[in-house]
């Protein structure tokens, strides 16, 4: 069978399907907009998925609304305005003797020393926070757009191997009609053969299915809609480890201690923050006293608040923000462990693929399209059941099968490590470090 003969079966078979499905559905796809690639390409889609996803656009907002809040983090108060009418009501003060008077104040909050800066530096610590937060959400959005696309490839691979193999069982089912013709002894054999096509569409249909949702879940990631994106899926990018052997890299700015680390100094600042505002605030202020008949004077006026309640008031909070602190504590040590144990067991996947690979593009996969072929000619000798045959069709199928899906988990590997570590998304395939 050519090489032309197989990509051209299963490019049709890819195309009757998907306007099969479409059609029921009461959609027909529109001709494809110029330039528009004619396989999906993860390069292209982490390009999409930066400019276009929505959840790095709503992770975007919430970063601008802390860079907007933090500006006026620390201002002081509005000044209060204060009118006072002295000696208003001399009858009842017995002060008939003297003159009623009119000031007029202007009084200005200040607070307690330090507050101000450490509602900065709180503001400055959630900033921060919500910025990463925009690199944390592009990572993890890259990293499953990735492992998505590596089980779409997964799929699309099984497709290609199910419509070669399509062909090969119709020519097994046509080997047998030949030898053994109409004769009674053949009647199994054909009809295993029957039955082996007949699984061999259910499993197409369930092939094609996953496909689907996997190309559906892709689009939904580079918020795109589906339909734009075409049947034929590129190749998968070769990935290139950090390390070769052991735990893959994990350190301190990953991006899940990052975050974490970032998550306990904003914790920190609003303990500090709430620990200061049980201290008083003061007022300062001055203005003019008019009295009747007289010169105006001028007024000076010095406040503080009496926090007589203020520590059964806000005292919980502090308390609960000390929790929160240790809590977040946890948090970050737990981040850590987590990471490591990540870190080991995704270098460990990465040494079992690596070494199931080898085992299948070296041995497995040609010694089983060698098995078939003489297992076809030794069955026209008599020489080989048609039940052998089968099993060894299968055993063809599934080696196959198995080396897409362990080319796609190893991507899947590389792009969780990439995650892990925090890896710069630029460059889909970072320098191998030595």
């Amino acid at each position: 069978m050519s090489k032309w003969g197989i990509s051209w079966f299963v490019y049709r078979k890819f195309t009757q399907r998907a306007l099969g499905i479409l059609c029921a559905s009461g959609y027909a796809f529109a001709s494809p907009p110029p330039g528009r690639a004619d396989a999906i390409e993860i390069a292209a889609l982490e390009s999409a998925a930066r400019s276009g996803s929505p959840v790095l656009a709503a992770a975007r907002e919430r970063a601008q609304e802390a860079l907007v809040l933090a500006e006026v983090a620390g201002l002081a108060g509005d000044p209060e305005l204060a009118l006072w009418l002295h000696n208003a009501f001399p009858s009842l003060s017995d002060t008939a003797d003297r003159p009623i008077g009119l000031e007029v104040e202007v009084i200005q909050p200040v607070r307690w020393p330090g507050k101000r800066d450490v509602l900065e530096e709180l503001a400055a610590a959630e900033t921060r926070a919500a910025l990463y937060a925009v690199e944390v959400a592009e990572q993890e959005l890259v990293g499953e757009l990735r492992r998505t696309f590596a089980e779409l490839y997964s799929t699309d691979r099984e497709q290609r191997t199910l419509a070669e193999s399509h062909e090969l069982l119709e020519l097994l089912h046509a080997t047998a009609r030949a030898r053994f013709g109409d004769a009674q002894e053949g009647a199994l054999a054909v009809l295993e053969a029957e039955l082996a096509q007949d699984e061999h569409d259910q499993d197409l249909d369930l092939v094609f299915s996953r496909f689907q949702a996997a190309r559906a879940k892709l689009a939904a990631l580079a918020g795109v809609l589906p339909e734009s994106l075409p049947l034929r899926v590129g190749e998968l990018p070769e990935p290139i480890f950090a390390v070769r052997e052991g735990p893959l890299p994990f350190g301190p700015q990953a991006p899940s201690l990052r975050a974490a680390e970032l998550r306990l100094e904003a914790v920190l600042r609003r303990l500090e923050v709430a620990r200061l505002a049980m201290k008083p605030d003061f007022g300062v202020g001055g203005g003019f006293l008019w009295p009747e008949g007289e010169n105006p004077e001028l007024t000076v006026r010095l406040g503080m608040e009496l926090p007589f309640l203020r520590r059964r008031r806000l005292g919980p909070q502090v308390t609960a923000l000390e929790s929160a602190v240790a809590a977040a504590r946890a948090d970050l040590a737990a981040a850590e462990v987590a990471g490591r144990a990540e870190a080991v067991r995704l270098g460990a996947e990465r040494d079992r693929l690596e070494r199931s690979l080898g085992r299948l593009t070296g041995a497995i996969v040609p010694r089983t399209s060698v098995a078939l072929d003489l297992a076809r000619s030794s069955f026209l000798n008599g020489e080989v059941t048609f039940a052998r045959l089968l099993e060894l069709w299968y055993d063809w199928f599934h080696a196959r099968t198995e080396l897409a899906n362990a080319e796609a988990a190893r991507y899947a590997v590389w792009a969780e490590a990439q995650a892990l570590a925090g890896a710069p998304i630029a460059d889909p395939l970072p320098e191998s470090r030595p």
